[in-house]
């Protein structure tokens, strides 16, 4: 470096390096003791002025390649693009008008039709159906269950009515059969009843009351006597301690041990005895 460019360097940063005065100035400065400050601030200013700002390239940050995640669905760059624009429109202050105020309310629901018109449709959520399980963890059918327990319950009801069907006697039966065909032919028969009405007189001729004199000789009764288990209509048994009948075919004959006879006997002398205590003791009375 020559010493002129020096000299210009030293001028331009620290003042005029080449006079003397300022020489001296500085040699009697070098004289004092005390320690001084010289706030250099505004000269590295000046010299960050003069020289070039540094360079600084923008650059987009670069993905890694070493992840093994993928993105799922649409980028949220696609979903903004279809994201419409609603104008921003700031209400007027102050007074307005009534053509002012409808202006904007009409301007306002234009916007908010528009945006409604370009937002996309979304479309209908699919319905998700409910699987049911066992406590086994196999797939159930509702549909099929449902058959499944109608048909078991049609067939429980079909066992209970035969069951009911075969504890039934052929009594029950006919009785049944005659009661059914007596509710078809009332089914077609009238509510009034005559006097001349054959087929109820008859019904009613042939019911058997218990206080009836004439059954023991009408033959009409016979034909539907009742049947009934016969007795012993003989001479008089001995007694027993249960009351208990004979057989209607004995023939009167004892045919016992005697252990009933000599029980009762036995009781009866007991309670003849208790009855002549007692009235001995309240003889004198």
């Amino acid at each position: 470096m020559s010493q002129e460019a020096k000299q210009q360097y030293l001028a331009e940063r620290y003042g005029d390096a080449g006079s003397s005065s300022d020489v001296r100035r500085k040699k009697a400065k070098k004289k004092h003791d005390d320690l001084m400050i010289r706030d250099e601030e505004h000269v590295w200013f000046e010299h960050a002025a003069h020289e070039a700002p540094p360079a600084v390239q923008e650059t987009a940050p670069r993905a890694s390649t070493s992840t093994g995640w993928h993105a799922i669905g649409p980028s949220t760059s696609e979903k903004q693009d279809h994201v419409p624009m609603v104008p921003a429109s700031r209400p007027q202050a102050g007074l307005l008008s009534r053509e002012q105020l409808r202006a904007q309310r009409e301007a306002r629901k234009a916007a908010e039709e528009a945006a409604s018109r370009e937002a996309p449709v979304a479309e209908p959520a699919v319905p998700q159906e409910t699987v049911y399980r066992d406590a086994q963890g196999r797939r159930i059918d509702l549909q099929e269950e449902e058959l499944r327990m109608r048909e078991e319950e049609e067939l429980r009801a079909r066992k209970e009515a035969e069951k009911k069907e075969w504890n039934r006697g052929l009594v029950q039966r006919r009785e049944e059969a005659q009661r059914l065909a007596m509710l078809q032919q009332a089914s077609t028969d009238s509510v009034s009843r005559y006097e001349d009405d054959a087929r109820w007189n008859d019904a009613r001729r042939g019911q058997m009351h218990w206080d009836d004199p004439a059954q023991a000789f009408l033959s009409r009764h016979s034909r539907g006597r009742r049947i009934v288990r016969p007795v012993y209509e003989g001479p008089a048994p001995p007694p027993n301690r249960f009351g208990i009948k004979p057989g209607y075919r004995w023939d009167g004959v004892d045919r016992s041990n005697g252990f009933e006879r000599k029980y009762l006997v036995s009781l009866n002398n007991a309670q003849r005895t208790k009855a002549e205590f007692h009235a001995w003791s309240a003889e004198d009375m």
